[in-house]
């Protein structure tokens, strides 16, 4: 039922494998991965204090950290990540849209995006009780690329190589964090930049199967519109792949249930 023969199986389980070890250690601990918990100090610029109250207003005080966590319904745990994942990871995915259209020249953008419906189907997937990275693979081949990967051992590195590829810096050349998301990113806060990175070295493992990405998540073509508009594209983007995020978690729930 392969769409895109080139991208056989075992290449498309690897790219997920991987991706999905890398996940597993940015959810077990989103503050360090995805930010934005660092309160903007009162000099911040307006954007970093504008998503900073947006954050708390949208977030709230319980999180996974926290005692009651396991005690709200499965529905709320499953939005608070959704919400989490389209501050954070989705804002990252959009910045290279303040290049409008040529942003979709960009080997990388389509491949942010990916990254991002990816978490929302990782987290979603944890939350019903899939806790095993290895166990996201299949959700994640059929909700981002429509694609059915026979029932074989996934292959998923080791927590320690995960860490170890999310942890390195040295994608700061061209077309890395520091030029893309992270750079884009930078008026908005420490957090903002650390999610921007963790966003780009997630993507990184989708590049093996660059033709797939344009099968993932989106929003409506309204978004997609104003994504391609210089400067404002942002915003558009920003709807777009949150629309995503949201469609990712909702067919991963659907798969679950």
């Amino acid at each position: 039922m392969a769409k895109h023969p080139a991208v056989g199986d075992a290449q498309l389980a690897r790219a997920l494998g991987l991706y999905a070890a890398m996940v597993g250690r940015v959810l077990a601990d989103p503050q360090r991965w995805l930010g934005l918990d660092d309160d903007p100090p009162p000099s911040a610029p307006f954007p970093a204090r504008a998503l900073d109250a947006l954050r708390d207003r949208a977030l709230g005080e319980v999180t996974p950290a926290s005692p009651q966590w396991a005690g709200k319904p499965l529905a709320q745990r499953v939005d608070w990540w959704v919400t989490r994942i389209g501050i954070s990871a989705g804002l990252a995915a959009a910045t290279p849209r303040f290049a409008g259209v040529l942003a979709d020249r960009l080997p990388l953008q389509a491949a942010l995006g990916a990254s991002a419906a990816g978490l929302a189907v990782c987290a979603t997937a944890r939350e019903h009780g899939r806790t095993d990275p290895a166990q996201w693979v299949p959700l994640l081949a059929r909700v981002l690329f429509d694609r059915e990967l026979p029932p074989a051992e996934q292959p998923v590195p080791g927590a320690e190589d995960a860490e170890q590829r999310l942890a390195d810096d040295d994608g700061a050349g061209p077309g890395g964090p520091d030029e893309g998301a992270g750079g884009r990113a930078a008026a908005l806060g420490r957090g903002a930049q650390r999610a921007a990175r963790t966003v780009w070295h997630l993507a990184r493992a989708f590049l093996e199967v660059q033709q797939l990405l344009e099968e993932r998540p989106r929003g409506g073509l309204v978004t997609r519109a104003i994504g391609k508009l210089p400067v404002v594209g942002v915003a558009g983007g920003w709807l777009d792949e949150r629309a995503g995020i949201r469609k990712a978690s909702r067919r991963t729930s659907d798969l679950l249930r």
